[in-house]
């Protein structure tokens, strides 16, 4: 529990910044992970300053549960190739969010259809995927 809190929180936060960092190239609308996270429990009309550090808790809390799932998997699974387990678990997690989850709450509307902001949300997970593997390999026991 304490490694999947500890590399799903850092990996979040550096997915996070991943993100704003590629939305800084995109034109047009892009999505904001903290943002989105903070939809699904409230209605963001307006992203006010307390949307924002509830959506930055709540993207942790989600990056934790990544996590964990990740580990729970790696426990089943064997300890071996770790870079794709995280790969292909992470990312088959956020598809089930992203094609599931966000279609049946109506969350971000306005992006589903910009097929830029889309992909750079799934290349930060691509990032949040090998922070996660970085950090479970060096401080995870097999």
């Amino acid at each position: 529990m304490l490694l999947a809190t500890f590399s799903g929180v850092i990996a979040a936060l550096l997915a996070n910044i991943t993100l704003f960092i590629i939305n800084l190239t995109i034109p047009g609308p892009t999505i904001n992970m903290p943002q989105l996270t903070v939809e699904i429990f409230l209605d963001v009309t307006e992203y006010t300053t307390i949307h924002q550090i509830l959506g930055f808790i709540w993207s942790t809390v989600v990056g934790s549960a990544y996590a964990l799932i990740y580990l729970i998997a790696l426990d089943l699974t064997g300890w071996h190739n770790l870079l794709l387990k995280a790969i292909i678990i992470i990312n088959a997690v956020w598809l089930l969010g992203a094609g599931f989850v966000m279609r049946t709450m109506e969350l971000a509307v306005n992006i589903r259809h910009e097929p830029l902001a889309i992909l750079a949300f799934f290349v930060a997970h691509l990032f949040f995927s090998t922070y996660v593997y970085l950090l479970v390999n060096k401080y995870g026991k097999p």
